[in-house]
């Protein structure tokens, strides 16, 4: 018995020893924490930010973002660290870029997020999801080259034309309600293969420059044909192209079934190519409504809301 009470005694003095040290070695820990917040915050006193500033970093940054904030000679980054699509890593592309225009900020994080900070056709990334819907096929993203989709089918009303299973039934009711309005349209170009749109691409380059080629023609792989979600219309009365009056149409009644005006007049520097009123792309009603509401282009929206 006096065994057994002096190991609880032991065993009592030893938790208290146990806990004795863990409340030192917490405040310790406390104080080393408080000394690194209190030498940060006056590093960014000394660039210039408020304490309201400062205390907002604190909540809404993580360590690494905020050594990099400390690394920084930029002063003004709460501008940037507000946009809701900012991402730190790409701070010093965001500092570059504005240094070359004056543009907002909003727009500077954007665009830079869409790449439009490096030239045409560089940095380019293989598309990793070609099935969905909502896939991005631009200058800066490339479909596999042995890609095709496995839905593919022949429009009922075409049958020499095919568009993904899925697309089918809201261009059919695009058809069918732009007759009722009498808007008689057609389709000319659907799905592309990769060495279709090359031949094509090729064929262009032996007419006329690359670079000009390159604004109203997609190079192999970095074609939306070739996802079964484009589709180019032409009016009865025009081989390839669209009266002002089909136009209108389209572009006030297209979203209705899910397509959008994938290049539009005044978007070239965004979508790098020329205005082509023909060309209509499939993404759903929901996100062609949004999209119809915002009057921006695909890349900004994909940017703003699918990233």
């Amino acid at each position: 018995m006096k065994k057994e009470k002096f190991l609880f005694e032991k065993l009592g003095i030893l938790s208290i020893l146990i806990l004795f040290f863990l409340t030192i070695q917490n405040k310790k820990e406390e104080t080393i924490k408080a000394s690194f917040i209190q030498e940060e915050t006056d590093i960014l006193l000394e660039k210039g930010y408020s304490l309201t500033q400062i205390n907002e970093m604190m909540e809404y940054l993580n360590e690494e973002n905020l050594n990099k904030i400390l690394e920084s000679n930029y002063t003004d980054l709460e501008s940037f660290y507000k946009v809701p699509n900012f991402h730190f890593e790409l701070l010093e592309r965001y500092k570059a870029y504005r240094n070359l225009s004056n543009k907002s900020f909003e727009n500077v994080v954007t665009e830079v997020n869409i790449h439009l900070d490096t030239p045409f056709y560089t940095d380019i990334k293989t598309i990793q999801n070609p099935e969905e819907i909502t896939v991005l096929v631009n200058k800066y993203h490339a479909l596999p080259k042995d890609y095709e989709p496995k839905d593919l089918t022949e429009i009922p009303s075409f049958p020499n034309l095919k568009l993904r299973k899925e697309v089918i039934s809201d261009f059919e009711n695009l058809l069918a309600n732009a007759l009722l309005d009498q808007v008689f349209l057609i389709p000319y170009s659907t799905y592309r293969s990769y060495e279709y749109q090359e031949e094509l691409y090729n064929g262009y380059l032996e007419k006329e420059d690359q670079d000009i080629v390159d604004t109203y023609s997609a190079r192999p792989g970095h074609s939306e044909h070739q996802t079964g979600l484009a589709i180019d219309i032409r009016s009865n009365s025009h081989w390839n192209s669209l009266t002002p009056e089909d136009y209108e149409w389209i572009k006030n009644n297209g979203y209705k079934y899910g397509f959008i005006l994938r290049y539009s007049k005044g978007q070239e520097q965004i979508t790098g190519y020329k205005e082509e009123p023909w060309h209509i792309r499939y993404v759903g009603i929901e996100h062609a409504t949004k999209i119809h509401e915002l009057n921006i282009t695909w890349e900004e929206y994909y940017d703003l809301y699918l990233q």
